[in-house]
């Protein structure tokens, strides 16, 4: 099955976005005047990255679905 429009709206605007993210672990909290305060280590327990192609839209299709990625 060959894709090329989002299969929700139609849009041919799609695009793959790469997100990473820098973990620190929370070493304590407390309460605080209107919000709790959280106190995260200085020291991140690593990076998570996450891979997705989603329409200008917004419609994600996830890689549980699977796909292939080539650079132009």
């Amino acid at each position: 099955m060959e894709v090329s429009a989002c299969p929700a709206c139609g849009t041919d605007d799609i695009r793959y976005e790469r997100t990473e993210v820098t973990a620190y672990p929370l070493v304590s909290w407390r309460s605080g005047e209107e919000r709790p305060v959280f106190v995260a280590s200085k020291e991140s327990s690593g990076v998570e990255t996450s891979e997705r192609i989603v329409c200008v839209n917004g419609h994600a299709h996830p890689d549980r679905v699977g796909f292939d990625l080539e650079w132009a």
